[in-house]
């Protein structure tokens, strides 16, 4: 857990100065626009403090990944949305589009106090993702205070997240989004009632270290998505064509063993919802005896009523990943039932935190076409940053931060 005194800080946020702030602002792009603007807006408030404050604000963030510069992948893409958005378009905003030592000093002198700067997209110069000191004091030379603001990058180490706040001293503090995703997450550690983590996805390679941890702090976990056939396989059922990682068998027979010794329970489907190759058909199968020529592509009927029945007594739920290939409509029912579940459980006052980038596609496929549910207590902004900061809280962005 962090410390809640990392935590309060609006007072501490500065005045008449000028401010480098790391946000997240990778947002996803079609036909070179911005298709949607919600990690903009995540930001939103952290800025308006700081320019409320009389202060210049030097905007940084990466956009996809490219190597070297791509025109489409350009943060001047960002930078023509921002002067479209309300909050910005009575705001005075530049825009630097090199890394060159010269412009980018003379740009950050001409900024005024209540004006706001963006960079163009760090991983254009290669000394981002390389941690490069170098790179670093090239961004905070002449600035006198840093803010990040981006936990959807606290987990990695590039400059901006662990070099640039160790040239501030004491000049640095978390953003208000970055204090408000610590806060809740806090809150699962904290806990003394009833935990469930529902975690989905396709690999469960990517998720051991996760439900490692997890088994320490869960009553019970239910596992689905193509990662659950892993476990079947361990259990000797029958898979057909469903994906499972041969190579993480031992791991799965170590989480079973592990959960056993920890008193938490692991759930997995009975029964998925299969389609044979080259055949739009869709069949109910139990999940240990699906035919050689079927793949299992969504958790069945039965799954989705046990796992509504385990949800809704749980008093804190954590939720990663989908149930199956919910983007088909023919496999969607799965996690939209899982999704209604936590919801109608947010709804008589259970905790829901709620994260990763497939999940949060899901919720915004649903939302689309139906306004009948409730919704969560906090959904997280970054999917890898939340798994991260479940197995160790400390993650580099985080702890770059503390005066130690």
């Amino acid at each position: 857990m962090i410390s809640s005194s990392f935590l309060d800080k609006k007072k501490s946020f500065p005045e008449n100065s000028k401010v480098l702030v790391r946000v997240d602002f990778n947002v996803p792009l079609k036909n070179n626009a911005v298709a949607d603007d919600s990690r903009i807006s995540l930001c939103i408030p952290t800025i308006k403090l700081l320019l409320e404050n009389n202060n210049a604000v030097i905007l940084i963030s990466h956009l996809g990944r490219p190597k070297k510069f791509e025109k489409n992948l350009s943060m001047k893409i960002v930078y023509r949305h921002l002067k479209e958005k309300t909050f910005f378009q009575n705001k005075t905003i530049h825009f630097c589009d090199s890394f060159d030592e010269e412009v980018l000093e003379r740009e950050k002198k001409k900024i005024k106090l209540g004006e706001i700067l963006l960079l163009e997209n760090l991983r254009f110069d290669s000394g981002e993702q390389l941690s490069s000191l170098l790179f670093a004091k090239k961004l905070a030379k002449n600035l006198d205070f840093f803010i990040n603001d981006a936990f959807a990058v606290c987990h990695r180490k590039d400059a901006s997240i662990i070099k640039i706040p160790s040239l501030f001293k004491k000049n640095k503090l978390p953003g208000l989004l970055l204090q408000k995703e610590i806060f809740e997450l806090n809150k699962v550690f904290s806990s003394k009632q009833k935990k469930l983590a529902v975690i989905g996805g396709a690999k469960i390679s990517t998720k051991v270290s996760l439900i490692n941890k997890l088994l320490y702090i869960c009553d019970d976990i239910i596992i689905g998505g193509a990662m659950a056939f892993s476990f079947i396989k361990y259990l000797n059922g029958s898979v057909g064509l469903s994906l499972y990682e041969s190579e993480q068998i031992e791991k799965v027979a170590s989480i079973l063993q592990d959960a056993k010794k920890n008193k938490c329970t692991i759930h997995l489907p009975l029964d998925v919802i299969t389609i044979k190759k080259d055949n739009t058909l869709t069949y109910e199968r139990k999940i240990t005896n699906i035919p050689d020529d079927e793949m299992g592509l969504d958790i069945g009927p039965q799954s989705c009523n046990l796992f509504e029945s385990i949800i809704l007594k749980s008093k804190t739920i954590i939720w990663n990943g989908p149930m199956g290939m919910f983007e088909k409509k023919e496999f969607k029912v799965g996690t939209e039932k899982i999704l209604l579940a936590i919801s109608s459980a947010t709804k008589s006052g259970s905790y829901s935190l709620v994260g990763g980038g497939d999940t949060l596609s899901a919720i915004s496929n649903f939302q689309k076409n139906n306004s009948n549910f409730h919704g969560f207590n906090f959904i997280s902004s970054g999917g890898g940053a939340m798994l991260a900061f479940l197995q160790n809280p400390d993650l580099p962005g985080i702890k770059a931060l503390k005066n130690e």
